[in-house]
């Protein structure tokens, strides 16, 4: 039989700091219910806009690429010196604006997780050269020297995903360009070393491949260099009034790099120049290794 004696104080206590215990647990997973059900609506929300983005993008693009070939077309017929002028002024409006929406589209794809990797053999020579080729009319409008090496020693046949690369690169290089008003914009590509790779924590790469392009621009302020990859991001606010551009180029290319199983990081100082680095495990096929092109 349960005893009718009521309850010492200690008993009492005891009953009432369980009580509160008790409370506080539950209260405590109530939260975290209601944290957990929060974050999975905002993560299906940030999912939706995303594909709603790249949705909207897509359908933008299509007829500004309508637009820009009818300029081009039109470039091609004879017009007086005031028409040439409202039609050069169309294209180059058409190519800026495709730019910023190619942009967003990218951006919006890689964070609803809709990009897959296309693997298959290229030629790393081909593949800097012909990122380099993309901006030698605008390097040589502002009188900079365009330079690409591969180093001597590198597998030159390589499997990954060339199209990608190719946009880390060309990101890199637009930039490089745009920011530098006098001196050297250059691309080089040499196997990355032990050293890099345990610190940068790619230790377990087989076939790990450097890429470096360097300029003597503007630089980047040492405050702003964490931030710099991070979305709608540029060195200031008078960069994007001087400049222009989306900000989205280096979380494009960080993503990208991520994407790869890579790594991504720059040196820079303001008045200096940058160097924006990144190492890839990029396979080195048996025809690559036995080619010994300068």
């Amino acid at each position: 039989l349960l005893s009718k004696r009521p309850f010492d104080q200690r008993q009492q206590q005891i009953l009432i700091l369980f009580g509160r215990q008790v409370g506080t647990f539950y209260e405590l997973k109530s939260t975290q219910a209601a944290l957990l059900e929060t974050s999975e609506r905002a993560d299906a929300a940030n999912r939706a806009k995303s594909a709603f983005l790249a949705s909207m993008s897509h359908e933008i693009r299509t007829p500004m690429n309508a637009v820009i070939g009818m300029a081009n077309l039109l470039l091609d017929t004879p017009l007086n010196a005031e028409q040439l002028d409202f039609v050069q002024t169309i294209r180059r409006g058409g190519d800026t604006l495709l730019t910023v929406i190619n942009d967003v589209l990218d951006f919006s794809k890689i964070e609803s997780g809709r990009v897959e990797l296309d693997l298959q053999p290229f030629f790393l020579t081909d593949l800097v050269e012909d990122s380099v080729d993309l901006f030698a009319a605008g390097a040589a409008a502002k009188r900079l020297d365009l330079l690409a090496r591969v180093a001597p020693g590198a597998c030159r046949q390589r499997v990954g995903d060339p199209a990608r690369i190719q946009q880390i690169l060309v990101n890199l290089l637009g930039n490089a360009v745009k920011f530098t008003e006098r001196g050297t914009v250059s691309v080089t590509v040499a196997d990355a070393d032990s050293a890099e790779l345990a610190h940068l924590g790619l230790s377990g790469a087989d076939a790990p491949v450097r890429f470096t392009v360097s300029d003597t621009g503007i630089g980047i302020a040492t405050e702003r260099i964490d931030q710099i990859f991070e979305p709608f991001v540029q060195a200031d606010a008078s960069i994007t009034r001087k400049y222009g551009g989306t900000g989205l180029g280096l979380v494009i290319s960080r993503r990208l790099v991520d994407l790869m199983g890579g790594a991504i990081w720059l040196e820079s100082e303001p008045g200096e120049g940058t160097r924006f680095h990144f190492i890839l495990d990029l396979a080195c096929t048996e025809d690559g290794a036995t080619d010994a092109a300068p």
